[in-house]
């Protein structure tokens, strides 16, 4: 976009050279101005975006010289308006669909109104992660709607298998004849890690059963690649003459780092390598050859290997050839789920009569996959102790396989780990069976894409059509974990210019991201898209709280206990539209994933971002995330040139802050939150008591209303043939969720190592709770399998259902219906227990009354304990087998034993492969065909897309401010109604309008779907807006998504009601209380309003990002004067409302609202900033951007 004149500070522009490359930079230290050493380390970063983009246009020498005198201007009572221009923007799909849906929008009014459509294109970039479609239909062992299906499935994943969840272990019958391979192979028998045959050698005191790594075995030398490596290994189990493509015996990630060069590692011998999707011809030895590499990642399938077949290994003419371990013949078809088209194309011949298998006989599940096994001789037992080493050098060039006398299996140092073998498996214990969360998560793909085809075609479209966009496609993980692992640059570097980067994003967990060091904040979906389009945000000069850390964390307690602590201290302090600055010595315990886990959380204690300024521990995660080693160097570099680079040990580098609070970490205990807020902060030792509190506190917040002679309500049920109890307190939901905690691998881990330590106890999950894991990246799930913890998580029930948000954003699927009838018919308060970041009501499930935040370790703990109403330091957890008391301090891990399986298992090999097919890897969206062209063709049937009305009726011209004439209430809410209230959100409920239009078009209750996914359709959002079970209408008394027409007074749905009035020519008003729009930023709880006709909301207060959506859809925010309420009113809310707005709008106005009874009272108008008048005036941003875009 043209700039209105040069930029004013062009003179600070300096050089730097980091390494061979020159750079330029704004260095502000050029002002010689001693305030700039003085801003908080946030605040500098607003600086130098306005010193780079000044151009007297958005971006006013006026912004500079107020950002520079910040310390002053906080103060300002009316507040100091300020212009921000972010380096980027960062979506999710919920929010992201529709705003590709207004850019495509646009294009067609741009159009219509004489412009060029080309001109809307994402002008600052953006990154848009599909992240929200993904739901938990199918967990365990089968999803609640599965009939069962083919195949036998076993009661744990086997969790070894590194297929990364895709296709796992394959359980293939013959036809329900017989199994493959050996007539003494059960192939179907459970085996878990460490039964009897199974001879793994533990690699650490911590974790006493891992996976297996890939066995690289020959008599000659071995060329490795160049490391670090930790990748796929295909292997082939002989050392003969063979032709033709080899697929054989699909291994563990083998780290390989010649970082040792003194240590010896023993390998066993004879067998040697396979080429990967290529014919190696006829190979008469394997002298000096190289070892192929397949990287797999989740949503990666392995490559399709065409003709000619896998060859065939004749034991007949080489009867002295033999393997070592389990190998596999690994047959892929030309797509999943189909049959082979050639018969012989899985032949293995029979270790004994040399007989093949054919593949008609072969049932197949998805993808494909079988697994046969050859059964080692007596005379093969005797060659597999003669082994062989790999001595480390210091080059990997050098690396060389030599003879060596015994087989060994000692403890190696990781990252080069090689666990002991199998040696007399009659069936491998880990390849075996499909793992059941493999099955789950492949189902739940299944449906995402089946479910949301028409989103993805579109979004594909998008990705194509629309300029300076990259969509990350589904299956990929969480948004802001991809983005922190990820996305995020640090510092930028545009054509050899340095700058901080920063972001606003659609949804309010964008500030995990300051957890690197990056300013960053959520905005709604419409403010997003102006900012895409080149705008600058325009905001209010904030206070910036800074928050002291000292001391050092308890053992016990973890980072998700810390994050709810700050959340509930920082709730009480008051930090709504504050920034918060994190500094003091105890900032250097903590780790970088420990801060993103506390900045997630930052709109849960309100604050505009939760930032901790880049230091030597954001660098050491930059490393281990895999960034390049010259892109930290110019991060580094540029930010110690421009003093933004802090050391929290030196005080001399303390800015100066608005206000102190401080936190000692000693005195952090384990917690959770709940039942209703994230920031109702209960310690697990109070838990008991407090939950019997709120079952008889009035209802609210922390209050279900329950008489006393209910407490202790029993209630028999029926699943899966077995009869079970539930009560008030029992847990139905478990979920290990949402980018708060999977991105932190300490508390994953220790999840992992409390699960196992539950098992090794003899404790179990109730097979009716839904229990499940979501991670926010693949990485998570390399780390998991690769310190061995999965199957033990798995046993537990958390297995892998899907990588995107599920549980935490309501997408939890279904509960078995013997379960939603014991709780709906005798309204029992059960419970949900989830490492998300929201809990509000009616948001995780409409039938988990009560819904507790906590670390994914507490989340296993309840899981087991199966109710919340439990005291762990009074009252066991649980028994084994034989009857004996299990208490929670018996298997909890050790901070310290958590930490040294973290600096095994996690490292940079892993984030570089997982995000090195980040657009690539989903094969599914690879074969999405979608349209081509500038405009996109709407198709009329559709009802996941539609042309939004947003722009009907725009003309050129600048319309005239209408005044609200005699205006009805369509709802009167109280305090703290939040998004999840508003905007459409979880499953359509089968008798809400959404349904009822849904059903009309032909759709049944199968195919609704989500409103999450439907969002780019404005019939569907309007028909869910207020649509919340939980909604409570001061008309109504009680909560329920229907109000009263008041001409009428008829109780209707809301979307009826707002029709009705529609129909009459009246327009709506809404009255509110306190924190009006909390919560997530969606900008459907500012459309959706707008869509049902609202002209205007009056509440006691907002909060800041809703406030800002509705200004941005030409909806009036107005405040009660302080002290002033509806009630202090007498206001019923049946009254007629007149406002009428004078032409000459200022910010901060007080104007007249007359009342049709002849009262009339005042409010403030909270239009906040002159842009925001601007919007206004337009009818909207969106309406603004296309005048200026034609002007």
């Amino acid at each position: 976009m043209a700039r209105e004149g040069p930029n004013p500070y062009s003179h600070l522009l300096s050089d730097i050279k980091i390494g061979n490359d020159s750079f330029k930079f704004y260095n502000p230290l050029g002002l010689k101005d001693n305030r700039y050493e003085r801003l908080p380390f946030s605040i500098r970063v607003l600086l130098e975006s306005s010193l780079r983009n000044c151009d007297n246009f958005q971006v006013k020498e006026d912004d500079v010289n107020n950002i520079l005198d910040w310390e002053k201007m906080q103060n300002d009572t009316k507040g100091v308006e300020v212009a921000f221009r972010p380096a980027r923007v960062i979506l999710q799909d919920f929010t992201g669909v529709p705003a590709v849906v207004d850019f495509a929008a646009m294009r067609d009014a741009v159009k219509e109104l004489g412009g060029d459509p080309k001109d809307i294109n994402p002008i600052c970039p953006a990154d848009l992660v599909i992240d929200h479609s993904v739901q938990v239909e199918f967990s365990r062992t089968r999803g609640v709607n599965d009939p069962g299906g083919g195949g036998t499935f076993n009661s744990q994943s086997c969790g070894r298998c590194m297929n990364y969840g895709h296709s796992g272990c394959m359980s293939a019958t013959l036809g329900g004849r017989r199994t493959i391979g050996h007539p003494k192979s059960r192939l179907h028998r459970s085996r878990g890690p460490g039964s009897q045959g199974s001879r793994s050698r533990p690699t650490s005191p911590l974790v006493q059963s891992r996976p297996s790594s890939p066995l690289v075995y020959s008599s000659s030398p071995v060329n490795l690649p160049q490391q670090p490596l930790q990748q796929q290994v295909y292997l082939m189990p002989t050392s003969a003459p063979v032709s033709g493509n080899v697929i054989v015996g699909l291994q563990q990630p083998w780290h390989v780092h010649p970082a040792s060069p003194t240590t010896t590692h023993h390998l066993p011998t004879v067998v040697t390598h396979m080429a990967i999707g290529e014919s190696l011809g006829s190979v008469p030895n394997y002298q000096q050859q190289t070892i192929q590499y397949a990287p797999m990642v989740p949503g990666y399938h392995p490559p399709m290997y065409p003709a000619p077949h896998p060859a065939q290994i004749n034991r007949t003419q080489h009867p002295t050839n033999y393997y070592v371990g389990s190998p596999y013949i690994q047959c892929h078809s030309s797509r999943p789920g189909s049959r082979p088209t050639t018969p012989d194309l899985c032949q293995i011949p029979d270790s004994e009569n040399h007989q093949s298998v054919d593949m008609e006989d072969i049932s197949l599940r998805p993808w494909g996959l079988c697994n046969s096994r050859l059964k080692p001789s007596k005379k093969q037992e005797s060659v597999v102790d003669s082994p062989t080493s790999i001595s480390e050098t210091s080059s990997a060039s050098d690396v060389t396989v030599t003879p060596s006398l015994r087989l060994s299996f000692s403890s190696l140092p990781s990252p080069l780990d090689v666990p002991g073998i199998p040696i007399q498996d009659e069936v491998c214990p880990f390849h075996e069976r499909q793992s059941e969360w493999s099955s789950a998560l492949q189902k739940n793909q299944e449906l995402e894409f089946e479910r949301n085809y028409e989103r993805f075609v579109f979004l594909k479209w998008g990705a194509q059509a629309l300029k300076n966009m990259l969509i990350v496609p589904p299956g990929s993980g969480i948004v802001h974990q991809v983005n922190l692992e990820y996305l995020a640059r640090v510092v930028f570097n545009d054509d050899k210019l340095l700058f901080p980067d920063s972001l606003v994003g659609t949804d309010s967990h964008t500030t995990m991201i300051n957890g690197l060091g990056v300013v960053g904040w959520g905005v709604g979906g419409i403010e997003a898209e102006a900012v895409m389009l080149g705008q600058a945000v325009s905001m209010v000069l904030p206070k910036v709280v800074g928050y002291y850390i000292t001391g050092v964390l308890s053992p016990f307690a973890t980072s998700t206990d810390v994050v709810l602590t700050i959340t509930k201290h920082l709730r009480q302090e008051g930090v709504v539209g504050k920034f918060v600055e994190f500094y003091g010595p105890g900032v250097q315990q903590l780790s970088l994933a420990d801060r993103a886990t506390i900045s997630n959380m930052c709109p849960e204690y309100g604050a505009t971002i939760g930032f901790f300024p880049v230091d030597d521990t954001t660098v050491k995660y930059l490393r281990q995330s895999g960034r390049e080693e010259s892109k930290i160097a110019q991060i580094e570099a540029y930010l110690k040139a421009v003093k933004m680079y802090r050391d929290f040990s030196d005080a001399s580098q303390d800015p100066v802050f608005s206000e102190v609070v401080t936190l000692d970490l000693a005195e952090v205990v384990p917690s959770l939150s709940g039942p209703k807020r994230p920031h109702d902060r209960v310690s697990v030792s109070s838990m008991k008591e407090d939950f019997h509190q709120c079952l008889g506190n009035k209802v609210g917040f922390k209050g279900f209303g329950l008489p006393a002679d209910e407490h202790d309500k029993t209630v028999p049920f029926i699943y899966e043939g077995q009869e079970y109890t539930l009560k008030h307190g029992s847990v139905v939901i478990a979920a290990i969720t949402s980018c708060t905690n999977t991105s932190n691998p300490s508390v994953m881990l220790g999840a992992g190592l409390l699960a196992k330590n539950a098992i090794e106890a003899g404790l179990t999950v109730a097979p009716y709770i839904k229990t499940s894991l979501s991670p926010g990246s693949g990485v998570v799930t390399h780390y998991l399998q690769h310190s061995g913890v999965t199957p033990y998580l798995s046993k537990l029930g958390f297995d892998i259902v899907g990588y995107g948000c599920m549980t935490c954003i309501g997408n939890s699927g279904p509960l078995p219906e013997s379960i939603v009838e014991a709780i709906e018919t005798n309204d029992l308060v059960c419970c949900g227990v989830l490492s998300g970041n929201r809990n509000f009501e009616g948001r995780i499930h409409p039938n988990t009354r009560a819904n507790y935040l906590a670390s994914p370790l507490l989340v296993i703990a309840y899981a087991i304990a199966g109710k919340m109403d439990i005291d762990f330091e009074k009252e066991p957890i649980g028994y084994n087998g034989d009857g004996h008391e299990v208490c929670l301090r018996d298997i909890w891990p050790q901070r310290a034993d958590i930490q040294l399986v973290e600096q095994e298992h996690v490292v940079p090999a892993m984030f570089k492969e997982v995000y090195s097919r980040i657009t690539t890897g989903n094969d599914r969206w690879n074969k999405l065909e979608a349209p081509e062209g500038m405009l996109y063709p709407w198709d009329s049937k559709s009802t996941y897309i539609k042309n939004p009305p947003f722009f009907e009726g725009m003309t050129k011209d600048l319309p005239a401010i209408k005044a609200i004439e005699n205006a009805h209430v369509l709802l009167n809410l109280g305090d703290s109604v939040t998004t999840d209230h508003i905007s459409p959100a979880g499953s359509i409920s089968r008798t809400s309008p959404a349904a009822r239009y849904l059903a009309a078009r032909g759709l049944t209750p199968r195919d609704f779907n989500s409103y999450g996914s439907r969002r780019g359709n404005d019939a569907v959002m309007a028909r869910g807006t207020f649509a919340n079970i939980r909604l409570v209408n001061k008309f109504i008394g009680k909560a329920g998504p229907r109000t009263i027409h008041i001409p009428s007074g008829e109780l209707l749905d809301v979307f009826d009601a707002a029709e009705r009035y529609r129909e009459g020519g009246h327009p709506v008003i809404i009255l509110a209380g306190k924190e009006y729009g909390s919560g997530s930023s969606r900008d459907w709880a500012a459309k959706g309003p707008f869509l049902l006709g609202v002209r205007a909301v009056i509440a006691e207060s907002y909060e800041r990002i809703h406030r800002s959506n509705l200004v941005g859809m030409g909806i009036i925010p107005m405040q009660f004067l302080e002290g002033q309420t509806a009630e202090s009113l007498r206001l019923t809310g049946r009254e007629t409302f007149t406002i009428k707005l004078p032409q000459d709008l200022k910010t901060g106005m007080v104007i007249p609202v007359h009342l049709g009874d002849g009262r009339s009272f005042e409010a403030l108008l909270r239009f906040d900033t002159e842009v925001e008048l601007t919007y206004f005036r337009h009818g909207g941003i969106l309406n603004y951007m296309i005048r200026k875009m034609i002007m």
